[in-house]
């Protein structure tokens, strides 16, 4: 079976795809056999595995190592159906990853899904929070992400990802347009995952 990591928040705009995007690409480069699944109406990182990464889909790749499922930003909690399809993917996740910015609003818009998350998961699914478009040089971006995330309830990783002009340009470049230190944050953060 492969590792399956999902990431997640009802909160449109946190960067769900790209974090997910990084975390194949990288995986990718470093050996794995990588599928991607998109479960997201918009098709953001079906469209980047395709078009930018040379990552297939998980119905085209037998025996991947790692399935890499991004989600939709958007989900009606109040509608049955969507409620039970999202509980059947954490039931199948091993790393459930809530992608969240260090605001309050996309942590509160983050409560009703994680709620979900930890009354569904298997008892060996890690589940934490990732900050990600973290502005270190501004007061909230300073904030300590494992006091935010305790807030939460869950661990936060322990790479957290700036907002930074390499990751825009990784959407249309892949991973060749990320170098430095945010090529190694987001290697940190795939070893981690995979650990």
């Amino acid at each position: 079976m492969p590792l399956r990591i999902t990431f997640l928040n009802q909160k449109g705009g946190v960067g769900k795809s790209t974090a997910a995007g990084l975390v194949a690409a990288v995986l990718k480069e470093a050996g794995f056999r990588v599928a991607a699944d998109d479960r997201d109406p918009q098709k953001t990182l079906a469209f980047w595995a395709r078009e930018v990464g040379g990552i297939p889909l998980v119905d085209e790749l037998e025996r991947p190592d790692v399935v890499v499922t991004d989600t939709p930003g958007r989900l009606d909690l109040n509608q049955e159906s969507v409620v039970s399809g999202f509980r059947s993917l954490v039931g199948e996740s091993d790393r459930v990853v809530l992608v969240s910015e260090k605001t309050l609003f996309s942590l509160h818009a983050s409560a009703p899904m994680l709620r979900i998350v930890l009354g569904h998961r298997r008892p060996e699914t890690r589940v934490c929070v990732l900050f990600n478009k973290v502005r270190s040089a501004t007061v909230i971006g300073r904030q300590s992400d494992g006091e935010l995330a305790q807030r939460l309830g869950i661990p936060a990783t322990a790479t957290h990802l700036p907002l930074a002009a390499a990751y825009e340009r990784f959407e249309t470049e892949g991973l060749a347009a990320v170098r430095g230190r945010p090529l190694e944050l987001a290697k940190a953060l795939a070893l981690e995952l995979v650990s």
